[in-house]
């Protein structure tokens, strides 16, 4: 059997608004129910959170470049995973934040070629993060942080900016103080995702 992923990976996804709680029966971990119409707590769910839900249309960016100080690297050995989820901590917490390597973002990561992993680092110091998930259908961004000390300065902007694809639409739910900056890249609100958890 294997464990149980951890809270910040779904293991469920609803696509329609008419799923019904039987239809995810079967589901065990963080289920995101994107319309919010779901009733899962007689299933034994507990809800987690509510966040807003954005998309934006498939479309060009135009030729916007990264801050010039800004190294974005490609996630792709154990020892990039590592620094990756490091610096999503401290992105999300403070800047001492710490965590045992692999809690959250296992090395074996990097056999799912959906997933993209994004680390960026100015003089070779990472200081900020953002994950895409890419099917057929959209582009799912998620985890975008950037370290307190690094902020203002266009980093998650552009972290963003590379992970979208110009023909597919994109999805996210953002922080509060990252709503202005999803707008000018083009999101929009669409509705409210609920986050329900069993284990």
């Amino acid at each position: 059997m294997l464990d149980a992923p951890p809270v910040i990976y779904w293991s469920a996804i609803t696509l329609e608004a008419g799923a019904s709680p039987e239809d995810l029966a079967d589901v065990h971990g963080s289920l995101c129910d994107s319309w919010s119409t779901a009733d899962l707590a007689p299933l034994g769910f507990h809800e987690r959170l509510r966040e807003p839900w954005f998309v934006r249309p498939p479309g060009e960016l135009g030729t916007t470049a990264p801050p010039p100080e800004l190294e974005i690297v490609r996630v792709s050995t154990p020892s990039e995973v590592v620094e990756f989820e490091a610096v999503s901590v401290r992105g999300f917490g403070d800047e001492d934040a710490g965590i045992d390597a692999g809690a959250l973002h296992p090395a074996t990561i990097l056999a799912d070629a959906r997933m993209t992993m994004l680390t960026g680092r100015v003089n070779g110091r990472p200081v900020a993060a953002a994950t895409g998930y890419r099917t057929d259908e959209a582009v799912g961004i998620y985890g975008v942080a950037t370290i307190a000390s690094a902020r203002r300065r266009g980093y998650a902007s552009a972290l963003t900016r590379a992970l979208l694809e110009p023909t597919l639409p994109a999805v996210l739910s953002p922080s509060p103080e990252g709503e202005g900056m999803y707008r000018r890249l083009g999101f929009g609100r669409v509705g409210e995702l609920c986050q329900w958890e069993r284990r």
